[in-house]
């Protein structure tokens, strides 16, 4: 029980579970051709990619976090309660796994992961600090791993790329990075307005060629994930006991609702 704890707190509270489900899926509807049990092996591979990047931070930062008297409750390597050695291991693991499952999906999946392993390894790399950036840090919408878990979601279906891929790429890149600046702290300012405005373009265009054009999600499935999360970001904010700020709380919603929604989606084409 105590090592099971161990692994958990190594791995996190998996609050990133709801975005990368919604990115592979979304990637996945983007595809549009292939089967679910695919899809399902490409979300499985991308949760332990996330994984990974979440434990070689934790391993980057335990020497920084050990000297901090809060930063041992937050890293369980920085407090002893698992040895360097061991999430080493237990990492090196997880990304042998996460690419075996993408090895089932074809060698373009393969190269994806592999590429995330080396977005994971980059952002946290203390000799490079690039996950210091505020548009960079790795967050639940982490723009660069969120295109990631996409395109590995709509090759699992697709397994050749076409325009949707660059229009999931652009959406997913201008989504993400938004996301982060309106996220960040009032005083840090990663973005200038013009720039804000070119990424909401961006995404905007994105999404209309996606969602209008292409139409690869059903409209009643856009109308549900828009219900959704209406309601789960007023219950968020009703009931808020972390204090999360309202670009975070409208982020999350965001995310299960789409999660939710895309599952159900692919529920009712299997059935129906």
């Amino acid at each position: 029980m105590k090592f099971l704890r161990s692994i958990y707190n190594l791995v996190g509270c998996l609050d990133y579970l709801p975005a990368t489900l919604a990115a592979t899926l979304l990637g996945g509807a983007a595809g549009g051709e292939g089967s679910a049990p695919r899809l399902g092996v490409a979300a499985l591979s991308n949760l332990l990619l996330f994984s990974f990047a979440v434990i070689y931070q934790k391993i980057e930062n335990a020497p920084m976090e050990a000297a901090q008297a809060n930063g041992k409750g937050r890293n369980p390597i920085a407090s002893g309660e698992v040895s360097i050695r061991f999430a080493r291991a237990f990492s090196a693991v997880v990304v042998l796994v996460c690419l075996a499952l993408a090895a089932l999906l074809g060698p373009l999946n393969i190269v994806l992961e592999l590429l995330g392993v080396l977005i994971a390894i980059t952002l946290s790399y203390r000799g490079l600090n690039l996950g210091n950036s505020a548009l960079m840090r790795l967050e639940k919408q982490q723009p660069l791993l969120s295109v990631i878990f996409g395109l590995s979601g709509f090759l699992a279906t697709a397994q050749r790329l076409k325009i949707e891929a660059i229009l999931l790429t652009i959406f997913l890149l201008a989504f993400g990075f938004l996301f982060a600046a309106w996220t960040a702290e009032k005083s840090t300012k990663p973005l200038s307005r013009p720039m804000l405005i070119i990424l909401l373009v961006f995404a905007t265009a994105a999404a209309y060629m996606l969602f209008i054009v292409f139409e690869v999600i059903p409209a009643w499935v856009l109308l549900l994930i828009v219900l959704l999360t209406s309601v789960l970001a007023l219950l968020k904010h009703r009931f808020n006991p972390n204090q999360q700020s309202v670009p975070q709380i409208l982020f999350d919603s965001m995310a299960i609702a789409s999660a939710i929604s895309l599952i159900i989606s692919y529920l009712v084409q299997e059935i129906f």
